[in-house]
């Protein structure tokens, strides 16, 4: 790898989180035929969690300006805003297995992720995972290639580029990693 290529992978900031994950081997003909593989289902819940998300992250700048003219009004819909996101959680978690898995530490960035396991797995494979960040359970799907998988302890220490991942969901885990960070920075500084 080049010294370029290098900077590159870190043209992204990286933080330690937990999160759920899974993740499968894929053959050379799934790799072949994954173009629109990770578009997911508009009506389904995991899509509904994440469209609420990024909703979400626009109306708090306008309940800022809300909150500053009318602060009873500011309540209220961030009481409104609290029951939808609660329903669709809860829409969410009876219909994804994922949940029933419980979150592992990972390291995380806009460009890959390193997670542990209890497999050997071979570099330059390509693997689909499926994360769910928290505490907004915002699901991101990708196609990955594992760029390093080393031993640590009884377990391999997988590190993963994303091949492919949706801009949304890109912008959605940027957008994770950034409040991650200043919420870290914010409880340091108390």
């Amino acid at each position: 790898m080049s010294q370029e290529e290098g900077l590159e992978r870190r043209g992204f900031f990286r933080i330690n989180d937990e999160v759920a994950l899974t993740y499968r081997l894929m053959s050379d003909d799934e790799v072949k035929r994954s173009g629109d593989a990770l578009k997911v289902n508009d009506n389904a819940p995991l899509s509904l969690v994440n469209e609420l998300e990024k909703m979400n992250d626009v109306s708090r700048i306008h309940l800022r300006h809300v909150e500053k003219e009318s602060p009873e009004v500011a309540r209220y819909f961030s009481f409104i805003e609290a029951k939808i996101n609660l329903l669709a959680h809860h829409m969410m978690m009876a219909s994804d297995a994922l949940f029933v898995k419980s979150t592992q530490p990972v390291n995380i960035s806009g460009s890959g992720v390193s997670f542990t396991t209890d497999e050997l797995l071979d570099v330059g494979a390509r693997l689909e995972i499926k994360f769910i960040l928290m505490p907004s359970l915002a699901t991101i799907k990708t196609f990955s290639e594992i760029v390093s998988c080393k031993p640590e302890g009884e377990k391999f220490r997988v590190a993963v580029e994303y091949s492919q991942l949706t801009d949304g969901d890109r912008d959605l885990l940027i957008r994770h990693v950034v409040k991650k960070q200043m919420n870290e920075i914010r409880e340091s500084s108390e």
